[in-house]
C-alpha cells in the first residue's frame, strides 16, 4: 500500500563537475556518492572524552530492555542491507532477546561492530532547487535493524547519564535531542522572551544563522 500511495521521483541525470550530464544510473550514483562523501567531517575524538575508559559512564545491556525494544519495532519499516526484516525481529523477539544482549556486550567490550552494521542503503532525497544539482539532495541511510536496537540502548543510557549529572541543563538552552524538548518548546520559550521584552519597552534584534553543509568555521 505504501508503494502505491507514495509518489516517488526517480533521479535520472545529475550535473557532473565538468558541467556535462550523467548518462547512466551508475554514473549518477557515483556523482551523488562523491558529493555526499565530501560533506562529512572526520573527527578522531568528537566528544573530547574517552567513553571506553570513562568510569562514570557504562552501557548496561539487559535482556528485558532488548525484549522491550524488539516488541516495539514497527513492522512496516524496510530492512537494512542485511535483509533482516523488522517484522521477523518482532515476531521472534522472545527467542532472540536472550542471545542478542551477548552480542551487544561483546561489541561494546571489544569496541567493534560487525561489518554488516557498517553498511547502509543510501537513498538520495530531493530538497529544493534545480534537480540536476547534487547539492540539492540529502542522503537517507537505511541501516541494520539489529544495530538500531543497540544504538537505541546507547542513546537512552547516554542521555540519562547527561541528564542525571546535569551536564545538559535548562540553563544551556538545549532543546534538540533532549527528552521533553523540541522545536516547539524552543519557539514557545523564544516567543515568551520576545513578548516580555516588548511589554517592558525594549527593542528586539534577531539574527538567524543557516550554515551551508560545506561551510567551515576557522
Amino acid at each position: 500500500m505504501r508503494s502505491t500511495n507514495t509518489v516517488k521521483t526517480r533521479i535520472s541525470v545529475i550535473t557532473k563537475q565538468d558541467g556535462t550530464l550523467t548518462t547512466t544510473d551508475s554514473e549518477t550514483a557515483s556523482v551523488l556518492c562523491d558529493y555526499f562523501s565530501s560533506t562529512f567531517v572526520h573527527e578522531d575524538d568528537p566528544l573530547g572524552i574517552d567513553i571506553a575508559h570513562c568510569d562514570q559512564l557504562s552501557i548496561i545491556v539487559t535482556t528485558d530492555h532488548v525484549l522491550k525494544l524488539l516488541l516495539n519495532i514497527k513492522p512496516d519499516k524496510s530492512p537494512g542491507p542485511d535483509n533482516i526484516h523488522p517484522l521477523f525481529l518482532r515476531e521472534t523477539a522472545q527467542s532472540i532477546a536472550e542471545p542478542l544482549p551477548s552480542i551487544f556486550r561483546k561489541s561494546l567490550e571489544e569496541g567493534k561492530v560487525p561489518e554488516d552494521w557498517k553498511t547502509a542503503n543510501v537513498t538520495p532525497i530531493y530538497k529544493k532547487g534545480p534537480k540536476l544539482c547534487a547539492e540539492n539532495y540529502r542522503p537517507i541511510s537505511l541501516t541494520s535493524c539489529v544495530c538500531k536496537i543497540l544504538e537505541s540502548i546507547i542513546k537512552h543510557q547516554m542521555t540519562t547519564f547527561l541528564d542525571s549529572n546535569s551536564i545538559i541543563t535548562k540553563l544551556n538552552k538545549q532543546h534538540g535531542f533532549v527528552s521533553g524538548r523540541s522545536c516547539l518548546t524552543n519557539l514557545l520559550e523564544v516567543f515568551e522572551d520576545w513578548t516580555r521584552s516588548l511589554h517592558e519597552g525594549y527593542g528586539i534584534d534577531v539574527i538567524y544563522l543557516d550554515y551551508n553543509k560545506k561551510a567551515s568555521i576557522r
